[in-house]
């Protein structure tokens, strides 16, 4: 038996009755209905082999709306946690499917299960106490009706829990904001969650983010702009931390920053094939919240302690071209490849490996051959910012790439590790890739497109390579 004291479970049944808050998706994609037996089999399986105080159940709208939880579900699942020796279960419900004669229908079904029945919390999404605010953030719900729901509740003899989102748009002062919601909920709730507001992908704030500047401003949060266009950006842990730093210590509060943050997801009907050059394809807004997320909220993967910085290539995902396919046969050669943490730079920005395949970074193309010296120029400028980003934020034992001297991500690059006093070992050896680069012929051409990779052919070339595998031998302790 696993000791565990809390336990969450997160089932996706049917969309949310309301579906309209900006900072939810389980509204806005299609989300198909559980049927009992699924219901049943998900229960059983997630309470097998552990001992839990607290189980939070979380469905894809409220617990109390029969289309999307049936009085069978739930009635099993009451059932299951009194077998499980379950002392709380924490269910969330939107205020309006909160209803004298519902609650005392559960009044009943919890007395039939004789002792150890679970205690039962409603947790209601407020996110804010304010009317006006609640309105621009499509909540659905006012004050008043919150303060009914929760007299309707606590009549019933159950828990109220109330959560909170910090750093939601529209705001303006949101540290005022959240110290005004917190001394609201206070009064009316046992306790209190406090979450960080991210954007999901299919929810209207994902688009505002993508509206936002190319730029994160820290200072951008404690001054919202009050208007329909807000530049909006998440907080990352360290403006979180200071936001919520006094309720630490409050016991009735719990405070969680990463509470299922994920990488950008677009929805299917945003993905588009991005084709082009200039500053509209290096500062896209899709590239934007990409690198903001990757600079920000990413986490390098557990063991890696090199970085390695590769360029790009027109075949996408980039492991599936040649030369990506030749760098990766040779490194595996290496004992230390574990530890090799492989980022490519591009007109997106820094793109670790375990990302080629997600979208954008796999449906663009950057036809190099239509750039002017005013296109390299941003571009450098442009990708030199996220690289010194991207370094600030992750730290590595060691900096390593393997790219065209002559590169604009190369010259970035370089620019960047200058700015930081970050050590840059090249793996190209200078002097053979000039005496190859002499001999090279049949560079690509806009009339070559049946060979995108062609002006990546001196990186597979086998001296090249040879020599990337010596430095890396010679230096990577």
């Amino acid at each position: 038996m696993v000791a565990d004291a809390e336990k969450v479970i997160i089932l996706e049944s049917g969309k949310c009755s309301w579906g309209k808050c900006i900072f939810c998706n389980f509204g806005k994609k299609e989300v198909p209905m559980i049927d009992f037996g699924a219901f049943k089999e998900r229960i059983e399986r997630s309470l097998a082999d552990s001992k839990i105080d607290t189980l939070k159940f979380f469905n894809s709208g409220s617990f109390l709306d029969e289309a999307q939880i049936s009085k069978e579900m739930r009635q099993f699942l009451f059932a299951k946690c009194k077998e499980a020796g379950i002392s709380e279960l924490i269910v969330e419900c939107r205020a309006e499917h909160v209803a004298e004669m519902k609650l005392n229908e559960l009044t009943r079904e919890l007395k039939e299960l004789e002792k150890n029945a679970p205690k039962l919390t409603f947790a209601i999404g407020l996110e804010v106490a304010d009317d006006d605010a609640l309105k621009k953030i499509c909540k659905g719900m006012t004050l008043a009706q919150y303060e009914r729901a929760v007299k309707e509740i606590r009549k019933a003899g159950f828990g109220v829990r109330t959560y909170l989102m910090a750093n939601l748009p529209f705001i303006g002062d949101v540290a005022r904001s959240l110290d005004k919601s917190i001394a609201y909920s206070l009064k009316h709730s046992d306790s209190i969650a406090i979450i960080n507001a991210f954007a999901y992908g299919y929810s209207p704030l994902f688009e505002i983010w993508l509206r936002g500047e190319s730029s994160h401003s820290a200072s951008l949060h404690s001054k919202l702009p009050n208007s329909s266009s807000c530049e909006w950006h998440p907080l990352d842990k360290k403006e979180f931390d200071a936001l919520v730093k006094k309720y630490r210590n409050n016991k009735k509060i719990n405070i969680y920053f990463d509470d299922y943050i994920t990488y950008p997801k677009f929805p299917e009907n945003m993905q588009k094939r991005l084709v082009g050059v200039g500053n509209d394809y290096v500062t896209h807004p899709y590239f934007n919240v990409w690198q903001e997320y990757i600079a920000r909220f990413y986490e390098i993967p557990e063991g890696k302690k090199f970085a390695f910085f590769l360029p790009c290539s027109f075949r996408k995902p980039y492991s599936h071209s040649k030369t990506h396919r030749e760098i990766l046969h040779r490194l595996t050669e290496l004992r230390q490849y574990p530890l090799i943490h492989q980022v490519m730079i591009s007109n997106p920005g820094v793109i670790p490996r375990e990302f080629e395949g997600k979208y954008p970074f796999a449906h663009y193309d950057w036809q190099e051959w239509l750039e002017t010296p005013q296109i390299k120029k941003e571009y450098i400028e442009a990708t030199q910012n996220r690289i010194e980003n991207y370094l600030s934020a992750h730290k590595y034992a060691a900096v390593f790439s393997y790219m065209k001297p002559t590169s604009e991500s190369f010259i970035a690059l370089k620019g960047a590790c200058a700015k930081m006093k970050v050590k840059l070992v090249s793996c190209v050896d200078e002097a053979v890739y000039s005496e190859l680069a002499k001999k090279e012929t049949g560079l690509i051409t806009g009339a070559q497109e049946e060979d995108k990779d062609a002006h990546e052919n001196l990186l597979v070339n086998r001296k090249m390579l040879d020599k990337m595998i010596e430095i890396l031998r010679n230096k990577l302790h």
